[in-house]
């Protein structure tokens, strides 16, 4: 932390620091942002997604950043490192961004899957629904995974998705933010 007493802006998906975009906590594209994230923390799938397979032979610790209490976390998907994911056990699904996806030249086809998703409120949304080879945190790996594409932070593009219990129940997960620190265990041990 700084002189200021306030945690530094998390890192853009390629590592570097966000400083320079930083929007003022009263701005309307952070109020669009939290509103976007309360709308969307509590998505309830309709249907079930493949739950792929967790690969994790010893506990692992990684760097989080908490940045006005939200939990982010660096994550590779499909070998391509530097995404920024929002950590979000409330949340059944994860989500990746469209511009990730484009960016680790994922395919989306308009055919692919569309799943309908529950937000706060009780509104439905329509999520695409895609394969991915794997989705690391850490040495924490689930492989063959399906992931859902879709715009969750329109007004930020610094956040590449969202992390989500398809992915974090697989494993014995315990934050701790005084620490800047994750753990992920393998179950059963």
């Amino acid at each position: 932390m700084g002189g200021s007493g306030r945690p530094p802006n998390p890192p853009d998906a390629r590592g570097a620091s966000a400083e320079p975009r930083r929007p003022s906590t009263s701005s309307p594209s952070v109020a669009r942002y939290l509103l976007a994230l309360v709308l969307l923390a509590g998505c309830a799938a309709t249907e079930t997604a493949a739950p792929g397979r967790a690969v994790l032979a010893a506990p692992t610790d990684v760097t989080i950043q908490v940045y006005q209490g939200i939990t982010l976390v660096s994550a590779s998907v499909n070998r391509a490192p530097g995404a920024l994911m929002l950590v979000d056990t409330g949340a059944q699904q994860t989500i990746l961004s469209p511009l990730l996806a484009r960016r680790i030249g994922l395919t989306v086809p308009a055919d692919a899957p569309k799943r309908k998703l529950a937000v706060v409120g009780g509104q439905m949304i329509d999520v695409t629904f895609v394969k991915v080879a794997s989705l690391k945190v850490g040495d924490a790996v689930v492989e063959d995974f399906e992931v859902g594409v879709y715009e969750i932070f329109p007004q930020t593009k610094v956040l590449d998705g969202l992390l989500g219990g398809d992915f974090l129940h697989k494993f014995r997960v315990t934050v701790d933010r005084t620490a800047n620190r994750m753990r992920l265990e393998p179950l059963g041990r």
